[in-house]
């Protein structure tokens, strides 16, 4: 039999079963093999060979020659730009549709070649991965030691403070995980790895299946607040600025302008909001959030359609989500509030160059510093009071849901849900709660392909109660 010269279609993996969990070709023409759907390596005999007759074979036998020759998108192949929002087939380029960002789609590669592309990668990067880990391992002790303070004095429960531990563990292990380079937890503990995963297995079993609820920093928010016990918010804002002075990871002095807390899990802001009543004259209590703070934009956007489709109340969720899909800034104004609900936020510092920015008042340098709403939340929350000692900032690199009012009002809402009242959509949108979570599920399913994020049918979410909660 004549040796073969090329790659042929039956020898080689569908781009669609393998990475778009389904292909809808009665016939089609290339293997359907569930044995190596979780690997991102090329078949060294395949790769050689032209041919694997192990029909379980743990690898790929797929390459970027045949991802190009066979399921290359039309639209890339003839103007460089694939624009279809729900295209599956094969991208090598990156593409910016309806406000989001599709990464390219991953190509499996022999593992020597990997191994090869992550040492030059991470040369190349040596002073961000380090920077990167730091901050992750620097979060976690500063957390940890905060909790176990608290539990030492008879503030937090040990079963509580467990449950904190595991959570902001679990947090701070996914997005590691789906950092780019990912990172494992060995990377980050280091000699004390077997200590941590003896002592919280389900996190180290389940930071690659299940998705977490909020961000690490949302988590100590919360911790801090509980801990607290008092509606001082000049207390709140002090305890958190004290933490984010100890979790500072200064920037490396070959890292240029670079900011060392670019890659941290730290918050820079914080809000709190309440619900005064004029008829009654009675104010709530002070409710908190923070800004979303996660490795890099994609990690960031991942977390925020997270947010909006499993953790963050309805109405609130609703309008981060409306205000994404329209450029009408009458549309955005999704929900609207009885008056009067007040906003106030705060810069808190991050490293030690936000420290000497900080105004000094009475001969001490301020731990925060009042700052005003964003122009995205002026759109979505047009009738709060908002904190308007400087101009509004007209710049805005973030996406919607990012800012920390939206988490504070979030937490009001939810405990006076009654304050607000949605605004109808205009008829000729589907611009209901329902389409709107739809649409956020369908992206985190996507984005989470794109990071080689191990999920089946049902998406997962992380509980530290040892919950499997499946949606």
């Amino acid at each position: 039999m004549a040796e073969r010269n090329d790659y042929q279609p039956e020898d080689i993996d569908c781009f669609f079963f393998q990475y778009q969990s389904q292909c809808e070709e009665q016939q089609c023409r290339f293997l359907h093999r569930d044995s190596c759907k979780l690997s991102a390596d090329v078949c060294l005999v395949w790769h050689k060979q032209k041919k694997c007759t192990n029909s379980d074979c743990p690898q790929k036998h797929l390459n970027q020659e045949t991802l190009r020759r066979h399921f290359l998108c039309d639209q890339e192949n003839s103007n460089g730009n694939c624009k279809r929002e729900n295209c599956h087939m094969y991208h090598e380029q990156v593409s910016y549709i309806n406000g989001c960002y599709r990464s390219a789609n991953e190509v499996p590669m022999l593992p020597e070649e990997r191994r090869i592309e992550c040492n030059t990668f991470m040369e190349k990067n040596y002073f961000r991965t380090q920077t990167s880990l730091k901050s992750a391992m620097q979060f976690i002790m500063i957390s940890v030691k905060f909790i176990q303070h608290a539990v030492g004095n008879k503030k937090l429960s040990r079963e509580r403070g467990n449950k904190y531990i595991k959570e902001i563990l679990h947090t701070v292990l996914f997005l590691c995980h789906i950092s780019d380079p990912s990172f494992e937890p060995r990377d980050i503990f280091e000699e004390s790895m077997e200590s941590w995963s003896n002592k919280f297995p389900d996190v180290f079993e389940q930071y690659k299946t299940h998705l977490p609820t909020r961000p690490p920093y949302t988590i100590l928010l919360e911790i801090v607040v509980d801990l607290e016990q008092t509606n001082s918010a000049e207390s709140i804002l002090n305890c958190l600025s004290k933490l984010n002075e100890k979790m500072i990871v200064e920037q490396n002095s070959q890292e240029g302008r670079r900011c060392g807390n670019v890659f941290s899990y730290v918050s820079s802001v914080v809000s709190y909001c309440f619900h005064h009543n004029l008829a009654t004259k009675q104010k709530t209590d002070n409710y908190f959030g923070v800004s979303v703070s996660c490795f890099g934009r994609h990690q960031r956007e991942l977390m925020i359609d997270i947010l909006c489709y499993r953790t963050w109340n309805e109405d609130i969720s609703l309008a981060v989500c409306m205000a994404s899909e329209t450029t009408n800034a009458h549309h955005q104004q999704a929900i609207q509030f009885h008056p009067v609900v007040v906003s106030n936020a705060y810069q808190m510092m991050s490293n030690s160059r936000a420290q000497r920015r900080m105004p000094i008042v009475n001969g001490k340098r301020q731990r925060v510093t009042p700052i005003p709403p964003c122009r995205k939340c002026l759109f979505m929350f047009p009738a709060i009071e908002y904190n308007q000692q400087q101009q509004n900032n007209s710049t805005v690199f973030w996406p919607y849901g990012n800012c920390a009012e939206v988490e504070s009002l979030s937490r009001l809402l939810n405990a006076h849900g009654y304050i607000c009242k949605r605004t109808p959509a205009p008829p000729t949108e589907r611009l209901t709660l329902e389409f709107l979570k739809h649409k956020r599920r369908g992206r985190i399913i996507h984005n989470l392909k794109l990071f080689n994020f191990n999920f089946g049918n049902n998406i997962l979410f992380y509980t530290p109660d040892d919950l499997q909660n499946a949606v």
